[in-house]
């Protein structure tokens, strides 16, 4: 289904995530109107935002699940297991494993991720080609490849961290990035600390991870008005330990939350979700936030709240679904307890897929 149709039912309705009865009208690609009165219509359940994941590692999903082992082994550049495994498998098999990984985001509610994509402009490029509008790509020169390279083929740049750069390289690079008007994301503060402070010293668009923030390095983000993507499930796969994410909520931080690497995890935003408010935040409202519109609001989309002129990405819930038998508060059950098995409908930029069982 496209067009223009109704959806109705219970909406989780505009910023504050207001549960409300009522009706979202779209046409084409956007919704067109937000009323508050019964309507009956063929598409009709719970109705809530589509999932943004605001840090994904999709070129990682050719190497699932690898023995635990220390983060830098994992992942740092240039010899862990990660980038021993990318330099050695071809575009072909690098590009089926993203494939795969977009349709476990689209069955499991993500409309969009942001994406730190390894590989040079190369790697940018290929994303692009899988993935289309469903990712903000955030490249990362290799060997031989220039900043604006980079900048030409993605949305802007993800560092891994300031240590993985000599001296003035991280500077030059937000400078390059902010002056071409797109995203820069950078790791901070996952391993130890000892790269925060040069991390938002550059003043980028969103800092991820901060497992290891004190008091101070808190108040320099919320001062600064530098967000953070938290990705609390992955921080724990390594060993680094969880993120003080409550003390960042109540300090005023805006918050996202990624999957990161899909060696580590799947990216599905209703585990990351649950993690995220039964351990760390306890409140249901705000880590929905996290999981659309604050992630939305850092790729600069228009997405992740149900008001009229917003993009038609929606998740519409069977209403009758065991799940939500019982529940005592929608928007709590959503974050605490549903699954994908709970979705009636998807629907990417207008277009409908019945039971997340047909692609877009």
């Amino acid at each position: 289904m496209s067009g223009e149709y109704v959806v109705s039912g219970t909406l989780i309705y505009g910023e504050e995530l207001e549960a409300r009865e009522g009706y979202v009208a779209i046409a084409g690609s956007k919704i067109s109107e937000v009323g508050f009165e019964r309507c009956d219509s063929d598409i009709r359940g719970i109705v809530c935002p589509a999932f943004v994941n605001s840090h994904t590692h999709l070129g990682d999903s050719i190497v699932k699940d690898p023995p635990f082992m220390p983060l830098v082994e994992l992942v740092a550049p240039p010899g862990g297991l990660k980038h021993r495994i990318l330099s050695a498998a071809g575009a072909g098999a690098i590009a089926g494993g993203m494939r795969s990984s977009l349709e476990v985001m689209r069955r499991t509610g993500t409309c969009h991720c942001i994406d730190f994509r390894e590989g040079g402009a190369e790697g940018a490029r290929l994303l692009r080609e899988v993935a289309g509008p469903r990712a903000t790509i955030l490249g990362r020169p290799a060997p031989g490849d220039s900043v604006e390279a980079v900048l030409a083929a993605a949305d802007g740049i993800g560092i891994s961290s300031t240590r993985d750069l000599p001296p003035g390289a991280a500077e030059d690079i937000a400078e390059k990035t902010k002056k071409a008007g797109k995203i820069i994301g950078i790791h901070a503060g996952e391993l130890n600390r000892d790269d925060i402070d040069t991390a938002m010293d550059i003043m980028p668009d969103f800092l991820v991870h901060m497992a290891q923030a004190v008091a101070s390095d808190i108040r320099r983000a919320a001062d600064r008005g530098i967000p953070v993507v938290a990705c609390p499930r992955s921080n724990a796969m390594t060993g680094v330990g969880l993120p003080p994410l409550k003390k960042m909520h109540d300090a005023g931080v805006t918050l996202a939350l990624g999957t990161d690497n899909v060696m580590l995890d799947s990216p599905d935003m209703f585990r990351e979700m649950e993690w995220t408010d039964k351990l760390l935040v306890h409140d249901d409202a705000s880590v929905l936030r996290m999981a659309t519109l604050n992630g939305a609001r850092l790729a600069g989309l228009k997405k992740g709240a149900i008001l009229p002129g917003m993009d038609a990405d929606l998740i519409v819930f069977d209403a009758k679904s065991d799940t939500f038998k019982s529940s005592q508060n929608l928007i709590s059950t959503v974050v605490r307890r549903a699954g994908p098995g709970d979705i009636g409908y998807f629907i990417h930029e207008g277009k409908v897929c019945r039971n997340s069982s047909r692609k877009f």
